[in-house]
């Protein structure tokens, strides 16, 4: 390939007679492994057409990347190894083609991606490609314990798991939203609905992990939890006050009778991730046995971007 093309005829789709070698550079592993990579791929259905390829102007293989489609038109970003600048400078090209393209097309609105939060080199990458910085993830786990107990009962205080109504669990995500300390910039990059059908589709769905903590008979707190019996956890997803129930002890109740729910299944493990500035939240979630297993940097690229 001559240096007179252009840069965005050097990154394109990988085809399939492309995509082991691709593979390779992605997982930064050897022939046999990335083709049971692929082989395992083809056997669950997972999609492999926004595999992306970048070549050097000699031609040669620079940068890879995958976009993953999640539940909620939302899409998860794997990048094969930066190591020097002008890798770097590769990558950049590369991603703003492949996540253009993505976005433009409609079935993904927002591309999520975390990084190590002192690889300075990807991060810049990540940056100079267009991805806002939303805050680094701290993610949490604790036991399944079969002995957990339900709190006790709070005047005027209603946990149920009964069906709200798209309508009333949005108003009240709205609410959970207002002045939160975990991913603040998170909400704005996505539209409401997908939100919803995101926690919906999340792992296993089912309506009794999902708990409205109602307060005076008014919607004031929400814990979301769902299923992932492939990774033997179950995962909360989403854990919100309205401001008017913070700091009084109301998450504590709330997060113990979701802890309760979860002890009637089998999974092993509970697991989350926390905005490492939502201090109050991070106390909570130690004081119930949840213990750090990792810090991420968690980026984010919006169609709301390319919208104008």
């Amino acid at each position: 390939m001559s240096s007179s093309q252009s840069p965005d005829d050097r990154s394109q789709p990988v085809g399939p007679e492309d995509r082991l070698m691709a593979l390779e550079k992605l997982l930064g592993k050897r022939r046999a492994e990335s083709s049971r990579f692929l082989k395992a791929a083809y056997r669950e259905g997972l999609s492999l057409q926004d595999l992306w390829k970048r070549v050097d102007q000699r031609g040669q293989l620079a940068a890879v990347g995958l976009l993953s489609v999640n539940p909620g038109k939302t899409a998860s970003l794997a990048l094969s190894p930066i190591h020097n600048r002008e890798q770097a400078a590769e990558t950049v090209a590369l991603l703003k083609a492949m996540t253009r393209h993505a976005l433009s097309v409609g079935k993904i609105d927002l591309i999520q991606y975390l990084a190590e939060p002192d690889d300075d080199l990807e991060l810049s990458v990540l940056k100079d490609a267009g991805f806002m910085d939303l805050a680094t993830l701290v993610s949490m786990e604790r036991s399944n314990s079969r002995h957990a107990k339900a709190p006790l009962t709070k005047a005027d205080v209603v946990l149920t798991s009964t069906p709200i109504g798209d309508d009333a669990m949005l108003e009240l995500l709205r609410a959970t939203y207002e002045d939160s300390l975990d991913c603040p910039g998170l909400s704005a990059l996505r539209h409401e609905k997908d939100i919803l059908d995101g926690h919906r589709r999340g792992g296993n769905f089912d309506p009794q992990l999902w708990t409205v903590m109602q307060m005076n008979g008014v919607n004031a707190g929400v814990a979301i939890l769902n299923r992932t019996p492939a990774a033997d956890c179950i995962e909360v997803t989403y854990f919100g006050l309205a401001k008017h129930a913070r700091g009084k002890g109301f998450g504590a109740h709330l997060l113990d009778h979701a802890l309760c729910l979860a002890a009637k299944h089998s999974e092993r493990s509970i697991m989350l991730a926390v905005d490492e500035r939502n201090s109050p939240a991070l106390r909570l979630y130690v004081s119930r046995g949840f213990r750090v297993i990792s810090r991420r940097v968690a980026l984010a690229l919006s169609s709301l971007k390319f919208s104008t």
